[in-house]
């Protein structure tokens, strides 16, 4: 018999293999992107908290005062 019947599978299951491995280092960059981006908008809002005077945030804006 041919030695190439017996490799075929192999082949195909090495190529399927790659793309697997692709769209889960994809997925892995993904969802370290999401994590920085939310790790990132909770410090903004924190700093924000820090810098808004103290009692500050139940009281509502002030009108703007007409010209």
């Amino acid at each position: 018999m041919d030695p190439e019947t017996y490799l075929a599978p192999y082949r195909v299951h090495s190529s399927e293999m790659r793309l697997h491995v692709r769209d889960l280092r994809l997925a892995r960059r993904t969802a370290l992107r999401r994590k920085l981006r939310n790790r990132l908008g909770w410090a903004i809002v924190e700093m924000g908290l820090r810098v808004l005077p103290a009692g500050a945030a139940g009281r509502p804006a002030r009108a703007p005062r007409p010209a």
